[in-house]
């Protein structure tokens, strides 16, 4: 059988390399998503089936962890718009005590008072030490190994990064500081290669498909150490202690 890249025009091969660039480093619903998803698992399925080559991707391991997800957009977030930190302080208090319940405007204000600011680190530990119960340890210089080993522990993890290094975050018009969970890694083969991932809720994400955009974000290795290492913050992590 004739390669079916042959039939392709140029214009038309160009977005099929668009499409495996896209799924293979970012892969979460960004403007044209399911399009480029679904060209590129076509693309796959022909190259397997009509010339004999592998798959171009296949996931060989995967850790991923139950982790609510919550948007600092929400009904319940509207105290300020300087909240991605509270906001993941719910999502993974909630994961290590589901029983108790507050908002994200709840903790926002017991950590302001109601003023519209951001937070410190040392802030978002003692809230989720007093609302929930829950330690949240601080880890400097962490390393991507420590994330999936945190992980894989049951451990979701709040990680301090630079928003401006993602290059496909929803929100263009904030490029700073961001929090965001670690929820989740995979690794997976490319074109022969192993290559690693890790699964992020980024509270930053609004509109209609809030729920389903923000949450479980697949992140390169390289993508999320750029973001991680551009914060002036040397790559700080704030993990739960689970027992």
């Amino acid at each position: 059988m004739a390669d079916w890249r042959t039939e392709l025009d140029e214009r038309q091969q160009k977005e099929v390399e668009l499409a495996r660039l896209y799924a293979r480093d970012f892969a979460h619903g960004t403007d044209g998503h399911s399009r480029l998803m679904l060209i590129e698992r076509l693309a796959g399925m022909l190259d397997e089936a009509g010339t004999g080559q592998p798959a171009p991707s296949k996931i060989i391991d995967f850790t991923v962890l139950d982790v609510p997800y919550h948007s600092q957009w929400e009904f319940d977030a509207n105290l300020t718009r300087q909240d991605c930190g509270p906001a993941c302080v719910e999502m993974v208090c909630e994961y290590v005590k589901p029983e108790i319940d507050h908002t994200t405007d709840a903790i926002m204000k017991h950590i302001t008072g109601g003023a519209d600011r951001g937070v410190w680190v040392r802030e978002l530990q003692q809230a989720a030490a007093d609302l929930y119960g829950v330690t949240l340890r601080r880890s400097d210089n962490s390393l991507f190994e420590s994330l999936m080993g945190w992980i894989e522990n049951g451990q979701p993890v709040i990680v301090l990064v630079w928003y401006g290094s993602f290059l496909t975050r929803l929100d263009r018009g904030y490029t700073e500081g961001h929090f965001m969970v670690a929820v989740g890694y995979d690794k997976f083969t490319y074109q022969g290669e192993t290559q690693r991932r890790l699964l992020i809720h980024d509270p930053d994400f609004y509109g209609a498909n809030t729920l389903t955009q923000g949450a479980f974000i697949p992140v390169t290795e390289k993508h999320f150490m750029d973001m991680w290492n551009d914060y002036p913050g040397a790559r700080i992590a704030l993990v739960p202690e689970t027992s």
